[in-house]
């Protein structure tokens, strides 16, 4: 039984090598199919010009970057994805550690309250005992009163969960309300989550679950983006398209080396010990004050994981001005950690150092590859052999292009909801890349301003009523 176990274990790692040989494939024969497409669909015959080697040089860098990119690289994240989501279930644990739940809030009366009541309810969901801690971190709102008031309303419902609120004198920042908090915690693991996300009821329960069969020492899990109303808003649908990829995929797919470089606010779930320590050791630097945090847990070298079954819902920029500060906010804070804070990790011999290399490559060198690509588009046609035939080739490559987005994207929703076409948004896949070249666009900005020395700054967004 065994060795069957470890046989399908091997076909299932080999397997991560299929999608660079697709890659291959569609790259050496698209072409071929193209031109014959437009022979014998359209009828056209190429009569080339003499064009200068840089044009052809140019168009087939462009051409393997897209292929291997996405078919080879993104292939491989989600074979890597489904053999970590492949994973047996857990057994149930009976170690129930003591958990505490930290909110830092800074004027959040119209979210704090859902996000107490939420916890409140995983809690119950756990077996263990927990206590739920919101820092008022120098509201000049009600933040204080509402999050006290849900406390005590919740506390006569689920008797047996410790809830309190302190409370800042003055606006001091997110990281140090979850130092605050962190200090004051009696939990042996700690939850820090932002008071505009709230958990769904068996969240808890999957997370210490997880952290205990696989000795992780930090956890994190699916966050699905709102606007906490009926989220038609089209930025918002696109932000859940980005949220299925990125977590669904890239972030299942990390966790099959336990190598997730990020615990984000929304949901996380740490070994109280490790976490208190390297809040209090050292100061805080970086404007993505988890990121930080998570890299310098990778540093030491402890498991930082990923579990698709625990899930949270997050309140997402519905207007592209928010969303814009963001991503300058999130690009930039990530810039800083990986080049300046946590620079030494991209040179050593661990997976994390070959995430971290391709999220540099690939997110930040591939911006600049592809505003290059669109600027120079005219180039490309004028200086073309055959300006028809490279507009029919153009337009044969639009529809690769959409064939494979649509493929890519059915799986991430599948692996982030069970649907191929979760609530639709599948319809929606041709129009996500407006929301890639506002990304592509506002790594383009972080990289020039943190050439000039800019480290970045928080911004606050108003935030919705929930209806």
């Amino acid at each position: 039984m065994l060795e069957d176990l470890a046989e399908k274990e091997k076909i299932r790692y080999a397997l991560l090598f299929l999608p660079f040989v697709l890659a291959y494939i569609c790259w050496r024969w698209f072409p071929f199919f193209a031109e014959q497409a437009i022979f014998y669909v359209f009828h056209y015959v190429p009569i080339f010009q003499p064009t200068h080697w840089l044009w052809y040089a140019s168009a087939w860098i462009l051409y393997s970057w897209y292929t291997f990119l996405v078919i080879g690289v993104g292939g491989f994240f989600i074979v890597a994805a489904w053999i970590s989501k492949e994973r047996k279930i857990l057994k149930e644990t009976k170690d129930c550690p003591m958990v505490s739940f930290v909110i830092p809030a800074y004027n959040e009366e119209r979210l704090i309250s859902r996000c107490i009541t939420s916890l409140f309810e995983s809690a119950s969901h756990y077996s263990g005992p927990s206590e739920i801690i919101v820092v008022d971190d120098g509201s000049t709102d009600h933040t204080y009163e509402v999050a006290w008031a849900t406390i005590q309303t919740s506390k006569r419902q689920y008797l047996h969960i410790y809830g309190k609120v302190v409370r800042h004198s003055a606006n001091l920042g997110r990281a140090e309300a979850v130092r605050t908090g962190v200090n004051k915690a009696m939990g042996e693991v700690i939850c820090a989550v932002d008071a505009d996300s709230w958990w769904e009821p068996n969240t808890l329960r999957e997370l210490v679950n997880r952290m205990a069969n696989d000795d992780i020492i930090a956890l994190t899990g699916y966050i699905h983006p709102t606007d906490g109303k009926a989220e038609r808003n089209l930025l918002i649908i696109f932000q859940q398209q980005e949220y299925s990829q990125a977590l669904g995929v890239f972030r299942c797919a990390q966790a099959l080396a336990n190598s997730v470089f990020i615990v984000p606010g929304a949901i996380g779930l740490h070994q109280a010990d490790v976490f208190r320590d390297i809040l209090n050791e050292r100061e805080v630097h970086s404007i993505t004050e988890d990121f930080e945090a998570t890299l310098e847990m990778r540093k030491r070298k402890l498991k930082v994981s990923y579990s698709n079954r625990a899930r949270s819902v997050t309140v997402a920029p519905a207007s592209l001005s928010d969303f814009w500060k963001q991503r300058l906010r999130w690009f930039t804070g990530g810039l800083h950690n990986v080049l300046d804070l946590h620079s030494d990790l991209l040179f050593r011999k661990q997976w994390i150092s070959a995430l971290l290399w391709y999220s540099l490559i690939v997110e930040y060198g591939g911006a600049i590859l592809e505003i290059l690509a669109l600027l120079g588009l005219p180039l490309f046609f004028w200086f073309a052999p055959d300006r028809t035939f490279f507009l029919f080739n153009f337009l044969m490559f639009l529809l690769f292009v959409l064939s494979v987005g649509l493929i890519l994207q059915a799986i991430a929703l599948k692996f982030a909801y069970d649907q191929y076409n979760h609530k639709k948004l599948l319809l929606y896949a041709p129009l996500y890349l407006v929301l890639r070249f506002v990304n592509v666009c506002a790594r383009l900005v972080c990289i020039i301003k943190y050439a000039l020395g800019e480290r970045g700054s928080w911004h606050k967004a108003e935030r919705p009523i929930l209806s």
